[in-house]
């Protein structure tokens, strides 16, 4: 990971470098082509000639619109890259999501509402789809959001659909035992709801997951490029991640690192290269 993390800074700083020794060099020639006019306005008449846009090419990445990115055999080794085919996995049919706390354990028991002290109790919105495929004291694991390997056990409460027509949401409410008071009004836990038995399914490792503001997405090997790729997904566990669409049986996808892919491609269409 350490490798990745100084890989990635490595990235940012390229093109700041790029920039310091490319607009000295073009200083220096302005200076001494002063002297001759016409072999400066031949200079402007081939407008980059010697001032070439490297792009992350000289840190081992390159990106191509349409092919995606390569990688010298040095770059892949740094970077700690990993491959691997997509195949069937044995996954439970699984709704993964995220809540908010609004009520502690310490809280005294309520008669009217019927929260129990030592429960914390928290709440998700859902797509109305999944209101028939929950129901009320339906068993769910959950963890703190960044504790994964602490998870413990817990049940839907409730299911409320007076904002479906609003937001076209389900309101669904988590209770959680916590008798050491732990979670506090206002923290996330990361929850997941099993709907049936484990069952094949194309899947893919959650590391090679990419999640944007603009979608869902995977780095597909594409010749001797990895090309960023859309795909939706279902069922999702803690290490895998069903795919519904835009993967098949035997295609190669980088594992890992998935973020600095995503970075390299970015400094190509976002920050592309030095200009004057």
């Amino acid at each position: 990971m350490k490798k990745v993390h100084q890989w990635i800074i490595a990235v940012l700083l390229l093109p700041w470098a790029l920039g310091l020794s490319g607009c000295g060099s073009k200083q220096k020639h302005q200076k001494e082509d002063s002297h001759d006019q016409g072999k400066k306005s031949a200079e402007v008449e081939t407008p980059g000639e010697g001032h070439e846009d490297h792009g992350d090419e000289s840190a081992g990445a390159a990106y191509q619109d349409g092919k995606g990115i390569s990688l010298s055999e040095e770059t892949k080794k740094s970077m700690g890259l990993e491959l691997e085919e997509v195949g069937e996995r044995e996954l439970a049919p699984t709704v993964s999501l995220t809540a908010q706390i609004y009520r502690a354990a310490a809280e005294a028991s309520r008669l009217h509402g019927k929260e129990r002290s030592g429960n914390a109790y928290a709440m998700a919105l859902l797509p109305m789809e999944l209101k028939e495929k929950l129901a009320s004291e339906k068993k769910l694991s959950f963890a703190p959001r960044n504790k994964r390997d602490s998870r413990h056990e817990g049940v839907v409460w409730k299911i409320d659909d007076t904002q479906t027509a609003l937001l076209g949401k389900i309101e669904v409410l988590l209770e959680l035992p916590d008798p050491k008071s732990s979670l506090a009004v206002g923290d996330f836990v990361e929850a997941q709801i099993p709907l049936g038995e484990k069952r094949k399914m194309l899947a893919i490792p959650l590391s090679a997951l990419l999640e944007t503001s603009t979608g869902t997405y995977a780095f597909v090997r594409n010749g001797n490029f990895l090309l960023r790729t859309e795909i939706k997904i279902g069922a999702q566990t803690d290490n895998s991640v069903e795919i519904a669409e835009g993967l098949y049986e035997g295609d190669t996808i980088a594992v890992k690192p998935v973020q600095a892919l995503y970075l390299i491609e970015l400094r190509s269409t976002k920050g592309g290269g030095h200009s004057h």
